[in-house]
């Protein structure tokens, strides 16, 4: 199975808002319909909105990490390229300064730590974010309004390979 690394930066933000709001907090990646979206507010909605990326060049050739499997195998993982990605949080709630609360409540929180980790990822991942332009205030009508703000996270895919054997005379000493 492919790790996309899109839905792993949405586990982590998802992940660091109930973290905030609490364990049953709402948290959809899709933009709900409004009359629904209204039997669930307080919520969060969590959305691509642009990105850019990188080329792993050199990153490819060394292990990214190294997992030994039950059947004796290893699988050895890569990081191919590495994202930049542009994701949109607006929080939901029925009064305008109450979806501003949950916002700056969230922001605040990941400015304090700015490197969250992906709920069970194999490969002990973290997700690198911060806000990338203040939000502009509430917007919305009676018992529903929201509040966006864009924040700049990394992603990296990481390619797979089963090995029956680890030769480490072939990695590649990293230079950190």
């Amino acid at each position: 199975m492919i790790r996309d690394p899109l839905e792993c930066a949405y586990k982590a933000i998802q992940a660091a808002i109930r973290n905030v709001h609490g364990s049953d907090f709402a948290v959809r990646y899709d933009m709900p319909n409004p009359i629904q979206f209204k039997k669930v507010i307080p919520a969060a909605n969590i959305s691509f909105v642009g990105g850019t990326a990188e080329k792993g060049l050199m990153r490819e050739y060394e292990p990214h990490g190294i997992i030994r499997n039950t059947d004796g195998t290893y699988t050895v993982g890569t990081e191919s390229v590495r994202f930049e990605y542009l994701i949109q949080v607006s929080f939901f709630a029925d009064k305008p300064g109450k979806a501003q609360q949950l916002s700056t409540a969230f922001m605040a929180a990941i400015e304090v730590e700015n490197e969250i980790p992906i709920p069970g990822d194999k490969w002990g991942e973290i997700v690198q974010i911060f806000s990338s332009a203040p939000p502009p205030p509430p917007r919305g009508a009676p018992d529903l309004y929201q509040v966006d703000a864009t924040y700049q996270c990394t992603g990296k895919l990481i390619t797979e390979q089963v090995v029956s054997a680890v030769d480490i005379s072939k990695f590649k000493p990293k230079v950190g």
